[in-house]
């Protein structure tokens, strides 16, 4: 027996597991010390919520330790037998310590760092201190005036080494070996199951619909953004960063006139009157191209060209629709933060950016405190894409996913719930929540246009068109939200409501003029009102975003508050309006005002374009700028836009109580 415990003590993997348990009580001892220092930050933070935020955070714990370890890892691991040596294994004890004391010391500095960033501290860190002449002097002032946090980090750096597990190092305890063409294909084989668990571990799962952690999936276990501080821990946000630098200033205008030259707070003089208590129903459809709808693609005769989507052209003739619609990104992670927090992409997605645990403001959120019911509804598993983590960091009260649907049997075998059930199943939960007698907003992000473009047996004979696969996944699409509206026509509750359809981004381009930086942004916008409430048509005049999608709604309900957007009121009548688009992609910033385009790289003019005569955008009119008496604003926009996305990113300040 004794033998044995012997030979289990000398176990590599064993002696890592019990390193590693000590560490994750020192981790939650160290959130729980965080918690309690910062108490002022969390007023609302019940106990119960705690709880919860705390097993939520054991996740980024294990991530953060196995990416931290990752060295000692490798060398508990490798097929060596003198991996069973004292000297070796003094070696990786040594290193395993100081890796973990500096992963403690983190942590502790952003027990002190957190109530002036209002987030854990990211990669970005590095670069704001790297100009800092008086860091040990500050370093130092921190040490002193916040002793009660060191000497915590002091206490659990001395547990750590006062608990290390070491292998028994009695010499006279040798183990046994089998023959060579044992133990190296053996341990070899053990190695690759130690690194699919440590990939596991690290990634938060397993999976193709599994998406890595990152710092936003901290939202799940959280009421508000701020929150995820308790859930993450230093180490994590560092590691998972540390590739990202984050932005640099700009510096295009003086700070002080950024807000007269363009400012993102919006309704700061509100119209008065009572807020209008509609319904809102936001569609967004996967990879749904301006490009596939007939509505918009007229031929020289005046009729429809090729169309995949017969109900949406229907539908458009009652609606408030935009000849010039654009996403404010390319991928499905930068569509939410657009449309429902007026945050466009700016170089990277958002969600997957340094600052993308800031405290945003979002239409869920604000219209949650007006008596709304807020949800959010997508087929795909609750994990995919962090989609659930966003949602309630911006408000969303409800997720309905794939978990929720509880049907398999409609999967697709790959990504999500075929649309038409899906829609089906939201059309029962809209008659369900609008029973409640609350207004609501709902939203219902479609997937079957998503590759690899499955629609469902019986359908196949049925949706057979196309140049390209997903033209067949749109016209089933398509027919899935007719049958949404077949359900739904007819209930009390629809015609005080505003539906709102929209892309998440485009999807490939079969048309040659769609092949350029206009084309490939240019989705379906627009508005639907049974209830009268807008009038029908097309407007060819002005332009509309995603990020103008939250503050034309607010202004249709008459919200009495102001708020923040990168967007603007496409319905506002205001004498300062500015009809103006932006976005960004590969490097290049984009920016539209009335029927001119200029395009930005390296912070300079490269591009001028008459885009409403040029729509393939195939003449570049910079060097005859001399036309163009508009562009010096144009370009002072640009750069204002610009310089108060970075700024306001790099100082968290995207919500009311950061405004200046």
């Amino acid at each position: 027996m004794n033998t044995m415990k012997n030979d289990l003590s000398r176990q590599p993997a064993i002696i890592m597991a019990v390193n590693f348990l000590i560490l994750m009580v020192i981790y939650m001892l160290s959130r729980w010390f965080f918690f309690y220092m910062n108490l002022d930050s969390f007023p609302d933070v019940t106990f119960r919520q705690l709880l919860t935020m705390s097993l939520g955070g054991l996740r980024f714990d294990l991530s953060a330790l196995l990416f931290l370890n990752l060295p000692c890892i490798v060398l508990q691991f490798l097929p060596l037998k003198c991996r069973h040596t004292v000297g070796y294994q003094r070696i990786v004890k040594v290193l395993f310590l100081i890796l973990n004391s500096l992963g403690i010391v983190i942590n502790m500095a952003d027990v002190v760092y957190f109530p002036f960033g209002g987030r854990r501290a990211t990669s970005v860190v590095f670069s704001e201190f790297s100009s800092e002449s008086n860091l040990f002097t500050i370093l130092l002032h921190s040490m002193t005036g916040y002793w009660p946090v060191w000497l915590f980090g002091i206490a659990m750096i001395a547990a750590q080494i006062l608990l290390y597990v070491s292998p028994i190092s009695d010499k006279r305890l040798q183990p046994s070996f089998p023959p060579d063409k044992v133990y190296y294909p053996l341990h070899t084989v053990i190695l690759l199951m130690a690194a699919t668990l440590v990939v596991g571990g690290i990634r938060g799962g397993y999976g193709l619909k599994m998406h890595p952690l990152r710092q936003d999936s901290a939202s799940i276990y959280c009421k508000n953004p701020l929150e995820s501080a308790i859930v993450l821990n230093t180490p994590f946000t560092l590691l998972s960063t540390f590739y990202m630098t984050g932005y640099d200033d700009p510096h295009f205008l003086p700070d002080e006139s950024l807000d007269g030259i363009f400012s993102p707070i919006r309704n700061k003089e509100p119209k008065g009157g009572q807020m209008q208590r509609l319904n809102v129903i936001v569609f967004i459809m996967e990879s749904f191209s301006r490009e596939y709808i007939g509505f918009f693609n007229r031929d020289n005769a005046g009729g429809l060209s090729q169309s995949y989507t017969p109900f949406l052209d229907s539908l458009l003739t009652q609606s408030y629709s935009f000849e010039y619609a654009f996403a404010n990104g390319t991928r499905s992670v930068d569509c939410m933060p657009a449309t429902f927090a007026g945050i466009p992409r700016y170089i990277e997605p958002y969600c997957y950016y340094v600052y993308s645990t800031n405290t945003l403001q979002g239409l869920p959120a604000m219209l949650r405190e007006e008596g709304y019911t807020t949800a959010f509804f997508h087929g795909a598993p609750n994990t995919t894409l962090g989609f659930k983590g966003f949602a309630n960091a911006i408000g969303f009260e409800h997720y309905d996913g794939m978990d929720e649907y509880g049907n398999d049997q409609d999967f697709d075998g790959t990504w999500a719930i075929f649309d038409e059930p899906y829609l089906q199943y939201f059309a029962r939960k809209s008659d369900e929540i609008a029973h409640h007698g609350k207004p609501f907003l709902l939203t219902v992000f479609t997937a079957t246009s998503h590759d690899p473009f499955r629609i469902p047996d019986q359908y196949k004979s049925t949706f057979t068109r196309g140049e390209i696969p997903i033209h067949k996944t749109i016209s089933y699409a398509d027919y899935a939200i007719r049958r949404y509206f077949e359900q739904v026509r007819h209930k009390p509750w629809f015609n005080n409501t505003v539906f709102v359809f929209t892309a998440d981004h485009c999807g490939p381009a079969c048309r040659q003029d769609y092949h350029n930086e206009m084309g490939r942004f240019l989705i379906p916008i627009f508005f639907y009102t049974p209830g009268g409430q807008l009038p029908v048509g097309c407007d060819s005049t002005r332009l509309i975003q995603q990020t103008d999608i939250t503050p034309t709604l607010l202004g249709m309900l008459n919200y009495q508050k102001p708020f923040f957007s990168f967007g603007k009121d496409v319905f506002s009548t205001s004498p300062s309006y500015l009809n103006y688009v932006f976005y960004d992609h590969n490097g290049q910033s984009m920016y539209y005002l009335d029927d001119l385009m200029i395009t930005y790289h390296d912070n300079r003019l490269i591009g001028i374009y008459d885009y409403r005569h040029d729509f393939s955008l195939t003449h570049n009119l910079i060097g005859h700028r001399s036309r163009y008496p508009q562009l010096p604003f144009m370009q002072r926009q640009l750069e204002a836009i610009i310089q108060q996305y970075v700024t306001r990113m790099k100082s968290n300040a995207l919500h009311q109580s950061s405004w200046r």
